[in-house]
């Protein structure tokens, strides 16, 4: 299956589709592979930035999603550095403003800023969003 997913999306025609596709599947795949696909999105997407809200919701979710596998798989800070990168460059746009807060939420986790955390933590929580964060742990 994981052989399949990447068939589907390893190629230089990135779309819309695409993004979506990886924006959901990234969960399931090795690390490793996801950060290649992962980075390969993004590489993409600063050639040809798209400023439709849907594609653009998709990478942000793309990164949002792959930070939650690195954070899982405790993985080094270098698996998702590139990830907290592309979200904090991304426009300040409403459509991705929550993917934009679990970037710095996740930034403070893998900096082990454990108070900005828990305040990112309380922002997302207060705003009717836990359910988004609830996996993950602020100790």
């Amino acid at each position: 299956m994981k052989k399949r997913i990447k068939g589907l999306i390893v190629n230089e025609n990135w779309d819309r589709t695409s993004y979506h596709f990886l924006s959901q599947v990234v969960i399931f795949l090795d690390i490793d592979d996801a950060k290649r696909l992962v980075e390969s999105a993004y590489v993409a997407y600063r050639k040809h930035p798209a400023i439709d809200t849907f594609t653009l919701q998709f990478v942000a979710l793309i990164a949002v999603n792959y930070l939650n596998c690195c954070y899982h798989q405790h993985v080094d800070i270098s698996y998702a550095d590139s990830s907290l990168e592309f979200l904090h460059d991304l426009p300040a746009e409403p459509a991705i403003g929550l993917n934009k807060l679990l970037g710095l939420f996740y930034a403070a986790l893998f900096n082990h800023n454990k108070g900005k955390a828990k305040g990112l933590e309380a922002i997302i929580k207060n705003c009717g969003y836990a359910a988004v964060i609830d996996d993950v742990h602020v100790n």
